[in-house]
């Protein structure tokens, strides 16, 4: 268990190392233990690598794992203002926390909540994706308008690839790599990570925090243990969420963990400091997607359906030991479902000891490697974290492309969260959708729709996704009503986007609202021209959500007219640092396949090196060379020859 949960630590950092990856290269290790030590392993090492994904997504704002989407949101900032080291205590203890009350929820209630988990068809699935993208309306009240547009879009994305009903393929602009859809970990590391990248190489001689951290540092484990103890209903809520989304098969941990953070922000009597830095966010996340863990097990052992692709890897090891999931193994092999499940107590303890020592050599190792250096670094882990995950040279380029979007869109005041929500639940929403469809077809052929209203646990859900879109609008008004002083007029003058910057020159202003909706009226084209002759199922949502689209472009360019949001971008001010990389990037990525991984790779990471390198002469280039060097050649030697991960071979190697 100890070697397993450090191997997942590891594994769960690296941007773009699935748990899924993990769980099944561990597979083989197992074939000659016994059952028990075997799931054993594999238990705990599926439970560090969802743990394991907070340390990047704190550290270099990249979700390592899909389950870490949320942390992001309020780790990073932590992170930035010197408050890493009690970010990741707080993920840390958080994570255990929650993988301990899962282990309850899975031991006491497991029959029962599997089977109350069967009553979820298609129609309840499409209500529980939208009450998902409810959440919008939380992470986006900076601009409601501009949120929704951004999840729209990202449902649009989506739908690149095999349509979930009919196999119809779509939006694939003639493009064999893009059939088998967009690869969602390579978006989420090009929406999180590379805009940040980018900022860094704005200014590569800057320090990674923006404060002293050896001040802050101290007494950062006893206010991590506060945050989580501290906040007793608010641990058990995000834990029990975490439980039941695990136990909905296909929800999994990235959904949980947006849910749960979305919850916090709503129960907290400070939501504004959520995305700020908010330790809350970080324990929301990391107890629910830990949580999720144990839900999924539910299913599993219970009915023999898995509930996330980690658990299927482990149904198929439950099958290659002789044993097979189901009412029937709680019967025929007791002793070993319940050493199995008991053991995930143990494995959260070590987890939780060893997540102390691990985050704190992270990040310590993080916080002393100059930013130059961290620049050309990360982007390496990003580009070989997103090609390991199938093996695809377009999953990089879609990662680097989807990084320059997120960063034009964030500036023009577009949510990227939301944007990977809708890509996220999508999938999940269509698929509901369509299948509900053809369900109701049974129950009225004329009314086919009448079955997503008429079932009780959907009306449940729609009575749920009113109160969580509508609460942050309600909260705003209240908020409003009760803020109407001099001081927060003033406040809200200054930041109004005046034009006017620190040092008192004036900046040019561009309308957000104009430029976003020529972005949306140009996407909508782009793919409304990728229609075919697709069958009546798979054109039903794409022909919604386009029409959807071009109405919300409309309504950009009145609000554009009416009120418009002033921005002052940054891609507007970019120096030739940024040009350099960006250049660089693009070669990187476009000739990694043809040229060759290691080659390719030790010339862009040598090259970003120099430039970035303060003095002068040969001393730099030496440097840079064995830098270079040892990164790239250990890591290669790491994932082909250990891992068996084949990386691209072009003309050279």
């Amino acid at each position: 268990m100890i070697i397993a949960i450090v191997l997942g630590i590891m594994a769960g950092a690296l941007p773009g190392f699935t748990a899924t990856m993990a769980v099944a290269l561990m597979i083989p290790f197992t074939f000659t233990m016994s059952p028990v030590s075997g799931l054993i392993t594999i238990g705990a090492l599926y439970c560090a690598t969802i743990f394991g994904g907070s340390f990047s997504a704190i550290l270099l704002n990249t979700p390592g794992t899909p389950s870490s989407i949320g942390t992001t949101f309020d780790g990073y900032p932590m992170a930035k203002k010197g408050r890493g080291m009690e970010a990741i205590y707080t993920a840390t203890i958080g994570s255990g926390v929650g993988g301990i009350l899962g282990t309850f929820g899975l031991i006491l209630f497991a029959v029962p909540l599997a089977k109350a988990a069967l009553k979820f068809g298609p129609p309840e699935f499409f209500w529980v994706a939208i009450f998902g993208l409810t959440i919008i309306s939380s992470i986006s009240e900076g601009s409601l308008l501009k949120g929704i547009t951004a999840g729209v879009l990202g449902i649009l994305v989506s739908m690149i690839g095999n349509a979930p009903v009919g196999g119809d393929m779509r939006f694939d602009f003639g493009l064999v790599s893009l059939q088998g859809g967009v690869e969602i970990v390579s978006v989420l590391i090009g929406f999180f990570c590379i805009p940040e990248i980018f900022r860094m190489a704005m200014n590569p001689s800057s320090k990674y925090t923006d404060e002293n951290v050896v001040s802050l540092e101290k007494g950062s484990l006893k206010r991590a243990f506060h945050h989580v103890f501290g906040h007793p209903l608010a641990t058990l809520r995000a834990s029990i969420i975490g439980l039941f989304v695990g136990i909905l098969p296909g929800a999994g941990g990235n959904i949980a963990n947006l849910i749960a953070y979305n919850e916090a922000k709503r129960a907290s009597k400070h939501p504004e400091t959520f995305g700020t830095g908010e330790p809350q966010g970080v324990v929301a996340t990391e107890t629910s997607n830990n949580a999720v863990v144990e839900g999924a097990m539910v299913p599993l052992l219970a009915l023999g359906i898995p509930g996330s692709p980690p658990a299927a890897i482990i149904y198929g090891a439950l099958l290659l030991q002789g044993l097979s999931p189901g009412p029937q193994l709680f019967v025929r092999n007791a002793s070993l479902v319940y050493a199995f499940m008991l053991s995930f107590f143990v494995a959260n303890i070590l987890m939780v000891i060893i997540g102390f020592f691990a985050g704190k050599g992270m990040y310590k190792t993080v916080i002393k490697v100059p930013v130059r250096v961290l620049i050309p670094s990360i982007l390496f882990l990003t580009i070989l974290g997103s090609y390991a995950i199938r093996n695809n040279a377009m999953d990089v380029i879609i990662m680097f492309l989807s990084g320059i979007i997120g960063y034009i869109l964030k500036d023009l005041g577009f949510n990227t969260g939301a944007f990977v929500l809708g890509l996220i639940l999508g999938p999940i929403a269509e698929r509901g959708f369509v299948q509900g469809f053809l369900m109701g077809n049974m129950v009225s052929v004329k009314m086919p729709w009448i079955i997503f209203f008429t079932r009780p646990l959907s009306i449940v859900l729609i009575v749920l996704s009113i109160i969580s879109g509508a609460w942050p609008i309600f909260r705003a008004a209240m908020k409003k009503r009760k803020d109407r002083s001099a001081i927060a007029e003033a406040l809200a003058f200054s930041t109004s986007g005046s034009g006017t910057d620190v040092d008192g020159s004036q900046k040019k202003t561009i309308n957000s609202d104009y430029i976003g909706a020529a972005i949306v009226f140009g996407i909508s084209a782009l793919f409304y021209l990728q229609i075919g002759k697709w069958s009546k199922y798979a054109i039903m949502a794409p022909r919604s959500i386009l029409i959807l689209l071009i109405a919300l472009g409309v309504a950009l360019l009145v609000k554009g007219r009416i009120k418009p949001e002033k921005v002052i971008p940054s891609f507007a001010s970019i120096n030739r640092s940024l040009v350099f990389l960006v250049v660089v990037g693009l070669l990187w990525v476009f000739l990694m396949e043809k040229v060759g991984f290691v080659v390719t790779s030790m010339a862009a990471y040598t090259a970003i090196l120099i430039a970035y390198y303060p003095g002068k002469g040969a001393r730099r280039v030496i440097e840079s060379l064995l830098i270079a060097g040892v990164i790239v050649f250990g890591m290669y030697l790491l994932f082909e020859k250990l891992l068996n991960v084949t990386l691209p071979l072009g003309i050279l190697i």
